[in-house]
């Protein structure tokens, strides 16, 4: 293994680790040496990402939490620290389904608007206040948010989407260079993953596979775990003590900002 790249003994929490990219990243973690505490709201999600874990010989403890409830962000945070005895790296991944639906602003309803806010500013907010004792012991903490590029760029999308990536741009630029002094990193990845409902999309309407080759300098979606998780992977360990503050654009060079 690359001594730079190991993790091995620190302890890595991950939201949304249930599927997709969090399920990506924490088997990328997990593989990298790390003990991964996997937090998703449906705990028969997470105990298949810590099974999956388990049999490539790793250490995984799966807990169900919503990441936009407070206690249990808390609970989730301090069950990593017991089990392990430390905190090191911390990963934001979670977001409300209602993301990755297209809508006008005019098809939004309240309901809809404050459940993405809830999980993507309110529960970054819960973590990050629940994760900061720990990895400040640590004295080589890891804070790392998947944003979007959408964030700074808008898109047609959703606004919705683009604002709750927004604002957590600005909450990571803050962190960094209020964490920095102790020792503590905070960046954000701004991924293009095939995601299982991405590659549902795509089988769903087939023309978009040529779209994504043209658009992608790369010809395609970068996988959860060998691109995107490998990303994740090298914030987190030593390569990534000086990267603070950044919003690292993971998409193939689809986009630069």
């Amino acid at each position: 293994m690359n001594r730079v790249l190991d993790l091995d003994g620190l302890t890595a929490i991950v939201t949304g680790a249930g599927g997709g990219l969090g399920r990506g990243i924490a088997l990328a973690l997990a593989a990298a040496g790390a003990r991964v505490v996997i937090a998703a709201r449906r705990k028969a999600t997470g105990d298949e990402t810590a099974g999956l874990i388990e049999r490539e010989g790793g250490r995984a403890l799966s807990l169900e939490a919503d990441a936009g409830v407070r206690a249990d962000v808390e609970r989730a945070v301090a069950a990593a620290a017991q089990a392990y005895g430390a905190l090191h790296i911390v990963v934001h991944n979670a977001a409300s389904g209602w993301s990755g639906i297209p809508a006008r602003l005019s098809e939004i309803s309240d309901a809809q608007w404050h459940e993405q806010t809830r999980i993507s500013l309110d529960g970054l907010f819960f973590l990050a206040r629940a994760a900061f004792p720990q990895l400040r012991a640590c004295g080589r903490g890891r804070f790392i948010v998947l944003a979007s590029a959408q964030g700074a760029t808008g898109g047609s999308m959703n606004p919705a989407y683009s604002a709750v990536k927004a604002g957590q741009r600005g909450f990571v630029r803050a962190l960094a260079r209020e964490w920095g002094r102790h020792g503590i990193t905070v960046n954000a990845i701004l991924p293009a993953g095939l995601t299982e409902a991405a590659s549902a999309h795509i089988e769903r309407n087939p023309q978009l596979r040529e779209l994504i080759k043209r658009q992608n300098p790369m010809g395609h979606l970068g996988d959860p775990r060998t691109e995107i998780g490998a990303a994740v992977v090298g914030l987190a360990s030593a390569a990534g003590s000086y990267v603070n503050g950044q919003a690292v654009a993971v998409d193939g060079g689809i986009i630069t900002i």
